[in-house]
């Protein structure tokens, strides 16, 4: 009768031990026991006076029985016998089953054998007297592999070695859970160490150790790591326009490979860019900045490759894969002229003959008694340009760059110098601003909030106007600068430059801010003639000269350097510029059956957040299929709408946003979803 009620024989009961399972400590136990009697007590206050007391007293006594009982059930009570005759012990065997076990750079009792083979010798199988047979003889051992999470290993099952991620804590906590009722003697984890999601090992082995069980590691692979190559990251924009070139920054590791090599970008099989590396000696570790104007209109992969060297052998990471929208919407520029000049005229012209630039061109004919302007280039919705500079951020909004010429402060009010620099600062937008007798310091903006977003110091005893010829020179950071960049070569670039004709006219300012980069000086003062920086979310350049139609004029017709350089000025200003809808992906690649979040920024015609709006994303898979998703506002940010989507298939996805409280087209993002290579990076 006693077996039958309480599970065990009474002898079990005298020699073993009592125990409790739960992770829950026996302090918070008791705490929980006491407050729990406690609010049974006040119950019983509030009752006394409807129940007798006798009747109530049990109640009591059953309110506080029943929570006992709760109590005991959650901390998981066992029986540990010490008998040593009736115990079985157990002992875990972890077997990492991770794709970076299939390297073969394992010292085992054959040369150049993989991970896993390694892996295999240390375990033992079909009797040989290794570790699961030495277990055998003193308890029970239970095997694992594990990669992200832990599964039992049958004694037919196979090591694959095709896990995509490595979680040791997680493994370790799986199979703690499943073993908690087990008398575990120790845990024994064969693994390379290769972690990249999860805690760490010594996290697991704290895990375990509440449980008085030691965690042993048996570390598999070569140290130190083998030759290899690897890409390590790649930061590209994810939309361009059309004919504007694309940064590159790559970082690239080379390990115990001290010759030089070349990193290639390719589009499907054809190599578009070729970039040679010297390694430096004591660091394994390489960042370049390489340009490259795609040849495509809309999405497309990309990948950085470096080919594969004799004796690398990882040869998985050597590739890297992104993705570029190509949008072919034409550039929305706003130019302002004090007025009627040669580099109005010639600058405009640059741009309006190209069908990626919309330029709206506002010049003052007078400013007696009132300013009157010339405005050429606007739509029906751009009327309000008439009667001068626009006077809210919904209208200014409607560009991506502004061009001040030779206009003064005193021209705008507070309010739309405030405007132009949150048009810079909060919208992303480009500004420019040009030498002239009415710019910088000689025009008032010194303390002005435009003044403040220039890449320049300014003041008003900066000195004159000057009408003077000089020739312009490359700084050394011009060299590479992607609005200096003629050609890829920087020495190539350099010399190109050089035959560049001088330039007319410079307007003189006090020097340049921290953080700026000085592009094009003067050859002989060193006076900036052309400065550049990041302000807030925008870009910001000073161009203190007023004569770059000189380069124009004195060239042949045929030579569109000037064209060229004002185009790529305008592009690299506006690549931070903010639309009314945006959407991106939280990774450019992802494995298959990986979450992929897409998120959106939702802003009104005044360029504020929107958080009530209906927001769809429309999934296109690589096979043609397609799927809505319903987008929540995230609460935690402004216009931030977000949904969560996960791939099936491998191959090129494109995500389609839209808006149903917006007059907006549609915007794209789009994804991959390939063999993942985590596993052999770092």
């Amino acid at each position: 009768m006693l077996t039958w009620l309480l599970k065990y024989p009474v002898d079990t009961y005298r020699t073993g031990e009592f125990v409790f399972l739960s992770r829950l400590p026996g302090e918070v136990r008791l705490i929980l026991f006491v407050i729990g009697i406690a609010v049974m007590w006040w119950l019983y206050r509030s009752a006394r006076e409807r129940v007798a007391g006798k009747k109530l007293r049990w109640i009591l006594g059953l309110r506080i029985a029943l929570v006992a009982v709760l109590l005991l059930m959650l901390g998981m009570p066992a029986m540990r016998s010490l008998d040593p005759e009736d115990t079985t012990v157990f002992t875990a065997v972890l077997v990492d089953d991770s794709r970076s076990m299939s390297i073969d750079d394992a010292a085992g009792i054959d040369a150049g054998i993989t991970r896993m083979q390694a892996a295999m010798q240390v375990l033992g199988k079909e009797g040989d007297q290794k570790l699961l047979a030495s277990l055998n003889q003193a308890g029970t051992p239970v095997v694992y592999g594990f990669d992200q999470t832990a599964r039992r290993i049958g004694p037919r099952e196979q090591f694959t070695a095709a896990g995509r991620y490595t979680n040791l804590f997680r493994t370790v906590r799986d199979m703690e859970a499943e073993l908690r009722a087990l008398p575990l003697a120790s845990v024994v984890m064969i693994t390379d160490g290769c972690r990249n999601t999860g805690g760490s090992a010594l996290d697991a082995g704290r895990l375990l150790a509440g449980r008085g069980v030691p965690l042993h590691i048996v570390g598999v692979g070569s140290d130190p790591p083998p030759s290899d190559y690897e890409v390590v990251r790649v930061v590209a924009p994810q939309k361009i326009r059309r004919n504007t070139e694309v940064e590159l920054f790559i970082s690239v590791r080379h390990t115990d490979l001290d010759q030089p090599f070349d990193v290639q970008i390719k589009r499907d099989d054809t190599i578009l860019l070729t970039e040679r590396v010297q390694p430096e000696e004591g660091n394994d570790l390489t960042r370049l900045r390489v340009g490259f104007t795609p040849d495509h209109e809309g999405a497309a992969t990309y990948t950085v490759e470096i080919p594969v060297a004799e004796g690398e052998r990882i040869i998985e990471n050597n590739t890297r894969q992104f993705t570029i929208d190509i949008r072919d919407d034409r550039l929305p520029v706003l130019y302002i002229e004090g007025s009627p000049r040669m580099e109005y005229r010639f600058i405009r012209r640059a741009m309006f003959r190209d069908q990626n630039f919309r330029v709206v061109g506002m010049l003052r004919l007078a400013s007696e008694p009132v300013h009157r302007f010339h405005v050429q280039g606007a739509n029906e919705a751009e009327r309000y340009l008439a009667a001068g500079f626009p006077t809210t951020m919904e209208q200014l909004g409607k560009f991506q760059a502004v061009i001040l010429g030779d206009i003064e402060a005193s021209f705008f009010s507070s309010q739309q110098l405030d405007l132009l620099e949150r048009f810079v600062r909060v919208r992303g937008g480009g500004l420019v601003m040009l030498g002239g007798v009415n710019s910088f310091g000689l025009g008032g903006y010194a303390g002005t909030p435009v003044g403040k977003t220039l890449p320049t110091r300014i003041g008003q005893r900066d000195g004159v106007y000057s009408d003077a010829q000089y020739s312009a020179v490359l700084n050394p950071k011009g060299m590479t600068h992607p609005v200096m960049r003629l050609e890829t070569d920087p020495q190539i670039n350099q010399r190109l430059w050089n035959t560049m004709p001088p330039l007319i006219g410079i307007t003189p300012v006090s020097g340049v801010k921290l953080g700026a980069s000085v592009l094009v000086e003067q050859e002989n003062t060193r006076a900036p003639v052309l400065a550049v920086h990041n302000y807030g979310a925008g870009r910001v350049a000073a161009f203190t000269s007023g004569g770059s139609w000189y380069w124009q004029v004195s060239m042949p017709a045929v030579n569109e350097f000037h064209e060229r350089f004002w185009k790529q000025m305008v592009r690299w200003l506006v690549m931070g510029a903010k639309d009314h809808l945006t959407a991106r992906t939280d990774a450019e690649t992802y494995a298959r059956g990986d979450a992929v979040i897409v998120q959106a920024d939702v802003l009104g015609q005044d360029l504020k957040p929107i958080n009530d709006a209906q927001v769809t994303a429309t999934v296109t898979d690589p096979l043609g299929n397609t799927r809505d998703v319903q987008m929540d506002w995230i609460l935690s940010q402004e216009g931030v709408y977000q949904c969560r989507y996960v791939p099936d298939e491998e191959g090129a996805y494109t995500v389609s946003v839209a808006v149903d409280q917006l007059d907006v087209e549609p915007v794209q993002t789009h994804f991959v979803v390939a063999e993942p290579t985590i596993e052999f990076a770092d």
